[in-house]
């Protein structure tokens, strides 16, 4: 069994007094049930990470500058290495000689698809350099397994050798107090969590508030990033000063969690796309473990779990009819909001069942290297790749200025006066 388990992280953890985003909640979850398992973990964090200047006490800490990660792994004296996604590794400037584990509970590369277009072959070929640099993966959910093995096999990971692919699903150490039966006054809709510009969830937000606005019931608290500063009205106004929207900005995980426990039902409606469909959505896996019901997409991977345990409610994400009857029917309190709660609470019992730490509890118990092999996708085809990319766009600009040229050249040929010059021309030529 593994002696020391260095745990890596680019995020704030949960237990600092600060905001953390979903990779921390999703990390901290881990290392707490390994070290709750008798396995000795240190958390690597990175240098200027928000948050560490008032660190918990007794947490095994260390923190690290990127060009300096494999110095201070050794120098730990770690047996081996978690790391909490894959582009941490990219700081390894050699790969390390003891066991390593990638994390992967979410399609990076379909974020940075968003979020850094111009370099998206470069983030391509850095994801398939720093799989093939690992030797056991995680992912968060049976839909994710295909998605990953089908990268490890292009960094060079055999599908026969699929073993080294383990889901272990979204998990917390342990269930939060219950509210012992306290009821707000009226309904309360939790809006939270870390979102991105490409989540677009303007349209559910804008039914949301219509439907409490004309019902005259109901209150919704905001709790998230600034990328949810964008949503507005259909005049184009913020919900900043609405009677029935209450922004509470970015609060450290605790908070996040009590505002939760607060909430009537969750709501987590966003436009679906292939980076949603294999995310983990940690912000429902969240508000479960708090015991909240939940309101999500067919798409969300918690969907099937909250349709087996009556655990809140699924909505198409286009069919804002059925989404205005059910915010009507929560707010005017004529469902049995109790039954959805212990539904959520069936399945927190699951988020903090330990079981589900098997696989990699036993992979720690004789951990190995895998024998290194040349990945399928080198720097080489990206860069080809971009030189096509840019082919192509320039292929479409000659084309565009070309049949702007040939409009121009039929407008000049329509002219009465150019067919004047075209006959005497011709009678010239004669």
């Amino acid at each position: 069994m593994i002696q020391h388990l260095a745990i890596v992280t680019t995020e704030t953890l949960p237990c600092f007094s600060t905001p953390c985003a979903g990779g921390g909640v999703r990390i901290w979850g881990i290392g707490e049930a390994l070290r709750r398992r008798n396995v000795p973990c240190t958390y690597f964090l990175r240098e200027g990470t928000p948050g560490l200047s008032t660190p918990p006490a007794g947490l095994a800490l260390r923190i690290y500058k990127p060009e300096r990660l494999r110095e201070e792994i050794q120098h730990a004296g770690c047996e081996a290495a978690l790391f909490e996604q894959w582009q941490p590794l990219t700081f390894l400037q050699e790969p390390l000689n003891i066991p390593v584990i990638a994390d992967l509970p979410g399609p990076l590369a379909l974020e940075y698809y968003w979020r850094d277009p111009a370099n998206f072959y470069q983030h391509i070929v850095d994801k398939i350099e720093c799989l093939a640099r690992a030797d056991y993966y995680l992912c968060a959910h049976e839909r994710q397994w295909g998605y990953y093995m089908a990268w490890l096999t292009w960094a060079g990971v055999s599908p026969e050798d699929h073993g080294r692919l383990a889901v272990l699903p979204f998990r917390l150490h342990e269930m939060p107090i219950s509210r012992q039966g306290h009821v707000e006054e009226e309904p309360l809709f939790f809006w939270g969590g870390l979102f991105w510009p490409w989540h677009d969830r303007a349209q559910a937000f804008q039914v949301l508030v219509e439907t409490v606005s004309r019902l005259r019931q109901g209150q919704i608290v905001v709790v998230g990033s600034e990328g949810e500063e964008s949503l507005r009205d259909r005049e184009g106004n913020t919900y900043h000063q609405h009677p029935h929207v209450s922004w509470l900005g970015s609060l450290p995980f605790p908070e996040y969690v009590i505002e939760l426990k607060r909430a009537t039902v969750a709501v987590d409606i966003g436009r679906p796309t292939a980076e949603r469909r294999l995310s983990s959505d940690l912000r429902t896996g969240t508000a479960l473990w708090t015991g909240t019901p939940c309101l999500v997409t067919p798409e969300s991977p918690w969907a099937g779990w909250i349709e087996k345990h009556n655990a809140g409610w699924i909505v198409p994400y286009h069919d804002t009819r059925q989404l205005a009857r059910v915010i009507e029917e929560i707010a005017l309190e004529r469902v049995d909001i109790k039954a959805k709660r212990r539904g959520a609470i069936e399945i927190s019992r699951s988020i903090v069942d330990e079981s589900s730490l098997n696989p990699l509890l036993g992979w720690l118990e004789n951990p190995s290297k895998r024998t290194p092999s040349p990945t399928f996708f080198t720097a080489r085809e990206a860069d080809r790749e971009r030189r096509i990319q840019d082919m192509r766009r320039e292929i479409d600009r000659l084309r565009h200025e070309t049949d702007s040229l040939r409009q121009d050249l039929e407008a000049i040929r329509s002219k009465p006066l150019f067919r004047l010059y075209k006959r005497l021309m011709g009678w010239l030529k004669r």
